[in-house]
């Protein structure tokens, strides 16, 4: 007893076996593992470009972080110069007002030394006054008209040097 015998049976068996081979190749495996190579590639190129994606948001997110550091240096040196604006602004408020106040001082004292001389000068007046008032007293019993006249004119001539 054979195990293999060849007959018409058997060939047409194996040339049925080998166009069911063929014709699951054509209709299924072939479509089958083409539309897994597309899948694969489809899922690689995802991948990649996640990838590519991932790195270009690294990229912009470490942009931004220079930018925002820059942005915060550019803000600091932009309050620095205020703050040195402010000081300039106050130091040259503090310098025009203390000229301000020297110039008032020097008003002052000169209008307290015009008024100063203007008091002695009615005193002297007064006391001019009062000199040839008592003279003329004095003087009234005692000296003629004309002596007196000279005397005045005297006083007052020494009176104005």
């Amino acid at each position: 007893m054979d195990l293999f015998e060849i007959n018409l049976t058997a060939v047409v068996q194996l040339l049925s076996f080998l166009f069911l081979l063929w014709m699951l190749n054509k209709l299924l495996y072939k479509p089958f593992f083409s539309m897994m190579d597309k899948r694969r590639e489809k899922i690689e190129s995802d991948l990649a470009e996640a990838e590519q994606l991932r790195k270009s948001a690294d990229a912009m997110k470490k942009q931004a972080e220079e930018e925002l550091k820059a942005a915060r240096q550019r803000a600091e040196q932009v309050i620095a110069a205020a703050e040195r604006e402010a000081e300039k602004i106050i130091e040259d408020a503090k310098q025009r007002a203390q000229k301000e106040a020297e110039k008032i001082i020097i008003n002052a004292q000169s209008e307290i030394e015009r008024q100063r001389q203007e008091a002695i000068s009615q005193v002297q007046s007064i006391a001019t006054e009062l000199a040839i008032s008592l003279a003329m007293k004095v003087l009234k019993d005692v000296v003629d008209e004309k002596a007196k006249r000279e005397y005045l004119m005297k006083i007052i001539r020494e009176y104005e040097k």
